[in-house]
């Protein structure tokens, strides 16, 4: 990394929302690990069941490629990447969120298949947003048959049901709306941007709807079948609507600001689900959460960095990246 690099590495660190997402991290890590037992933890790790493991493994790389399908969908038909190539941007996108401040993985995955199929950025990036968007949907879905399928008396879970409804509203009104709007943006640069962002977010063609929203539901399956699998390593026996309720509570914490990966957040919301909610020991839930999410992390994390480094550009996408400018991260 170069002087130039650093520096602007440490700008993007030293921003607001990276401050506050590592600081709220810390809070996680303290709250989720405070009465860690390293002789329990090592025990239980001892005794898992490599089998359940091996099997959330390739079930989490597949369902990578079942992304990679996914977002080939969300591109025009003349201009779309190969699934391969959009497999490989996915996961170069986890390995800079588990290892970037700020989620900059969305932006080098971005960068890298705007450089390979030669498309614009911007429009790459909307589709990165629809994206998102779809999982976001996937997850409410999910969320909402938790809500009938387990009795909550915490009223929150309810709250983030009734502002993703009110949120997916209110993004389908702006749809309508965008959709008919027509920008002069010959003579502007930053309306020249927006429209090609709003032509990669708005677009999926017609016959692919379907097969969007199937694979969705498809690689939200898959996560949930991990959850699963990883409880059995531990012969915790939990019931699919218990793996549901770790996975939603787990996923909702995507929305708060955090360390890169999701260290802590993701843990304390894990603990809290196993300990509080299905009254396992601190033991069995700081285990669970560690394995939970290190399986995931790593494998996602090493195989997008062999992709990365593989990648003719990944030294223009960090250089692209980097210079990125945490005030306008902030407005993101």
């Amino acid at each position: 990394m170069s002087e130039k690099q650093r520096l602007n590495f440490i700008d993007l660190a030293k921003s607001p929302k990276a401050i506050i997402g590592i600081i709220i991290s810390l809070a996680g890590v303290y709250w989720a690990f405070r009465d860690f037992n390293y002789i329990d933890f090592k025990r239980s790790i001892q005794q898992i069941d490599l089998v359940y493991l091996i099997l959330a493994t390739i079930f989490l790389w597949g369902s990578v490629w079942v992304r990679g399908l996914r977002w080939k969908w969300l591109f025009k038909e003349s201009s779309s990447p190969s699934v391969s190539s959009l497999y490989r941007a996915e996961l170069i996108g986890y390995f800079g969120n588990n290892v970037l401040p700020l989620r900059l993985g969305e932006l080098l995955r971005t960068y890298i298949v705007g450089k390979e199929n030669n498309l614009s950025k911007s429009f790459v990036f909307g589709t990165v947003v629809l994206e998102r968007l779809m999982d976001m949907l996937a997850l409410i879905f999910f969320a909402i048959i938790l809500f009938f399928l387990y009795p909550f008396e915490e009223g929150w879970i309810s709250d983030y049901l009734v502002k993703g409804g009110v949120a997916i509203l209110i993004i389908i009104l702006l749809r309508a709306i965008l959709s008919r709007l027509k920008f002069n943006s010959n003579n502007n640069k930053f309306m020249s941007i927006l429209n090609q962002i709003l032509n990669g977010l708005l677009y999926i063609r017609k016959q692919k709807v379907i097969p969007v929203v199937i694979s969705s539901l498809l690689i939200w399956s898959i996560y949930l079948l991990d959850v699963y699998f990883i409880q059995r390593a531990f012969q915790f026996n939990l019931s699919w609507a218990q793996s549901l309720t770790v996975l939603v509570i787990s996923s909702l914490v995507l929305s708060i600001p955090s360390a890169p990966g999701m260290i802590g957040t993701f843990h304390a919301a894990v603990k809290y689900t196993m300990v509080d909610l299905f009254a396992f020991t601190p033991s069995e839930g700081n285990s669970f959460a560690i394995l939970l999410h290190a399986y995931g992390y790593i494998l996602l994390t090493l195989l997008g960095a062999y992709y990365f480094l593989k990648s003719q550009f990944h030294e223009y996408a960090i250089n692209s990246v980097l210079n990125t400018d945490p005030d306008e991260l902030q407005k993101n």
